[in-house]
Order: C-alpha cells, then sequence, then structure tokens
C-alpha cells in the first residue's frame, strides 16, 4: 500500500484545519488557494508531458543509449515518460506490480524499465545485433 495516498490528502486536511484555527476565514482561504495553485501546477505538468507524449508512436525513442544514461532508481513513471517523449509498451498485465514498459528505437535497441508502485526501480539496455556483413560473393 502506498501511504503517500493517505498522508498527503490528512497533511493537507490538518493545514486547511490549523490555518482555520489559526486566522480564521483568511487563514483557510489563503492555504486553499495556494493548495489549489499547487494542484493546477502538477495537471499542467501532466498535460504537457502527455501531449508530447501523444505526437510519436508508443514505445519509440530517438536513441535508447541516450534515454538509458538518464534514468536513476525512483524516477516517476511521468519523469521517464518525458525523457522518452512518447508512452512505453507493457509488457506486463494491467494493475499488475511491478509494471514494466519498454521503448526501442530505430537501430532496435531497447530499454525495459520497471517500475513498482509508479517509481523506477529497476531498467536494462538490450543493444540489437549487429548487422551481418554483406558477402562479395567470391
Amino acid at each position: 500500500m502506498n501511504w503517500r495516498n493517505i498522508y498527503l490528502p490528512a497533511g493537507l486536511a490538518g493545514l486547511l484545519y490549523l490555518s482555520f484555527r489559526a486566522f480564521g476565514w483568511w487563514g483557510f482561504s489563503l492555504v486553499s488557494s495556494g493548495i489549489i495553485f499547487w494542484l493546477l501546477q502538477h495537471v499542467t505538468r501532466l498535460m504537457k508531458t502527455m501531449e508530447g507524449a501523444a505526437e510519436r508512436p508508443m514505445g519509440s525513442l530517438d536513441n535508447a543509449v541516450m534515454f538509458h544514461a538518464k534514468l536513476h532508481k525512483g524516477q516517476r513513471l511521468l519523469s521517464v515518460i518525458g525523457l522518452a517523449r512518447s508512452l512505453g509498451k507493457l509488457q506486463t498485465g494491467k494493475g499488475v506490480q511491478p509494471e514494466i514498459f519498454a521503448w526501442q528505437d530505430e537501430a532496435g535497441d531497447r530499454v525495459e524499465c520497471t517500475f513498482q508502485e509508479g517509481r523506477l526501480t529497476h531498467w536494462d539496455l538490450q543493444r540489437a545485433p549487429p548487422p551481418l556483413a554483406a558477402s562479395d560473393g567470391t
């Protein structure tokens, strides 16, 4: 269970309550305006990321090696989608934890990312086999 789903709303409700107790309706409106502004920033970031990802085919990358180099443990799925500029292809069933997404570039190099509760835990670069040299027939 992800405790952030409980602690964040409880903390915000507690902050609203304390601001009302300390400053009345003026404090409540000030804190609620700040919370709404914070939520709008997150929604805007989400929409911009998804808007950019919608313009590319699912699971595609420009360069898998450079994408692999930019990944680090604990990154959120939204950040990884922003780096790839496309949605990854889901390799596991819907709702199954951990989730595995894959991206591939035109050269055939592939990056598989494993997410647990929306956080990057493991990633693996699989290089495409080198093309066979054409024989000259002699």
